[in-house]
């Protein structure tokens, strides 16, 4: 869906498809949807998809890097949730530097000359792949900043190449296409006519009178139902526990 058929699927709604000689202007509609896509990329989790990068050892010996001690990601690049310095490879017995944890473990389970089915043994080797993490892996401090999209790295520099796993925002169009952006945008269309009919008061041909706060109203309910939703969508599977 482009923005424009959005706009217009918004105004059929408001308007019931013509029938009020009324709707949200243009610019205004520009507005609510811009609103929209920076409100449902930091809040929404299906505004946004999984991305890696790798971030070469040499930038950071330029000097840009040393003034500031930090990157310039992507503006794409919402947050930034895993930083970690690549190591190396080969010196578990891989042939490659995929050292993945499937990867890992299929190694041992389908690669060694011998295999058990002895559940000691199968718990000592799990936590030994767990252990393996701190040879593979190094995690580097960090902080980023999505207004300013920096990576800023904290403590030592890395020595190597350094992995990030992000957060991107999705194609804009794509995000069209959700229901509940369409809804939002539709129930933030409504209180914005409702604020622009509501500043005086006239009346329709025939002498129908508008009512401006039943479409205040409307527009306010469902928009707090869609925030009551989408909180409900981004619940957590899981959580850490610590002492």
């Amino acid at each position: 869906m482009t923005r424009g058929e959005l706009i217009q699927l918004v105004n059929d709604e408001i308007t019931g498809s013509g029938a009020l000689p009324y709707s949200v202007p243009e610019r205004e509609s520009e507005r609510i949807i811009n609103q929209a896509l920076n409100w449902f990329y930091m809040n929404y989790q299906y505004a946004v998809e999984t991305q890696y990068y790798v971030i070469e050892r040499r930038w950071f010996e330029e000097p840009e890097f040393k003034k500031t001690r930090s990157v310039l990601l992507p503006d794409c690049v919402v947050s930034v949730f895993e930083c970690k310095e690549v190591t190396g490879g080969g010196r578990l017995g891989t042939i490659d530097k995929d050292f993945g944890d499937n990867r890992l473990m299929a190694a041992e389970l389908f690669l060694a000359p011998m295999a058990s089915d002895d559940l000691v043994m199968r718990t000592a080797q799990y936590a030994y792949w767990d252990l393996t993490k701190a040879f593979i892996l190094e995690r580097v401090r960090f902080d980023y900043n999505s207004n300013t999209h920096r990576l800023k790295i904290q403590g030592r520099d890395p020595k190597k190449n350094v992995f990030l796993m992000t957060y991107v925002k999705i194609e804009e169009n794509k995000l069209y296409d959700d229901w509940y952006f369409q809804r939002w945008v539709t129930a933030t269309s409504k209180l914005s006519l409702a604020r622009i009919l509501g500043f005086f008061t006239f009346n329709l041909p025939g002498g129908v009178t508008i009512n401006a706060s039943d479409l205040k109203d409307e527009g306010k309910e469902e928009l707090e139902e869609l925030k009551t939703k989408i909180d409900e969508e981004n619940s957590p599977d899981w959580f850490f526990q610590f002492h």
